[in-house]
């Protein structure tokens, strides 16, 4: 299950990387001069025409374009998205409204119990915590990563919202930054999803920062009371779990304080 971030580029360091698309990462890093680059990478088993392959850098399983060639993978993204776009008009949004319409299903009498997903990982068994019958959280060493079942997302969620898991023995694997996409398609849906964003205020300006091609085709084919919108507030806090791992990380970042001793005071006591 390919969705890990680059953590270096023949840039320099990293100091923001950005998903854009599953594999394809806006990178901003800084060289040892101190300038500053803007580029993408892509995996090299991400989405792209051998032809804008051939454009990039390599390095290692990584295709770097720098800010002279960053537009052609954000080109093809853009048009595959397009082409999302129009079966989400033909028959996506018609079939979603029915759903609602219909009510909540009863997920396990309809679709079946559905098995526990895949969860090891280097080789290292993982425990899934179960959010409701096929969505699951299970833990990596970057966060949670957010599990959907198939047959959820096929009935639930938009073409271009499937688009950002990584399908594998009848999951979707969201990363733990894009678990915001699959959030905001389950949360209208199932009560359970629902409760689990303790700040839907976080969730929209996350998409709108970090999603924000997702963020413009969602908004420019669901109603205005569904649409996200901008807020300003802070990014990936929208889980509890989130907010925790925040709080130990300013927790270690906050310095002990050095002791403090009185001045030695002889009292003329003798033992």
């Amino acid at each position: 299950m390919m969705n890990n971030q680059p953590q270096e580029s023949i840039w320099g360091s990293i100091n923001t990387c950005v998903e854009i698309a599953l594999n394809i990462y806006m990178i901003i890093a800084k060289d040892e001069h101190g300038g500053e680059h803007t580029g993408i990478m892509a995996h090299k088993e991400a989405n792209l025409s051998s032809k804008a392959a051939e454009m990039a850098v390599r390095d290692g399983d990584w295709l770097c374009f720098d800010e002279n060639t960053k537009d052609i993978p954000m080109y093809e993204v853009l048009q595959q998205r397009i082409a999302l776009c129009k079966k989400i008009e033909e028959a996506a949004v018609k079939e979603m409204e029915e759903i609602k319409r219909a009510g909540h299903l009863n997920m396990a009498a309809y679709f079946g119990e559905c098995p526990a997903p895949e969860t090891s990982q280097n080789g290292e068994a993982k425990e899934p915590q179960k959010i409701r019958n096929g969505v699951f959280f299970i833990p990596t060493d970057e966060g949670q990563q957010l599990v959907v079942h198939e047959s959820i997302a096929e009935n639930y969620m938009t073409p271009l919202g499937i688009s950002f898991g990584n399908q594998s023995g009848g999951y979707l694997y969201y990363s733990p930054q894009s678990s915001a996409v699959a959030l905001n398609e389950l949360k209208s849906v199932f009560n359970e999803v629902e409760g689990l964003i303790i700040s839907p205020e976080s969730l929209n300006a996350t998409l709108h920062r970090n999603f924000p091609e997702y963020t413009q085709v969602f908004n420019g084919f669901v109603m205005e009371e569904e649409q996200i919108p901008e807020t300003d507030a802070p990014v990936g806090l929208f889980l509890s779990m989130q907010l925790e791992a925040e709080k130990k990380k300013e927790c270690e970042e906050i310095p002990e304080a050095e002791p403090e001793y009185g001045e030695q005071v002889d009292y003329g006591l003798e033992l």
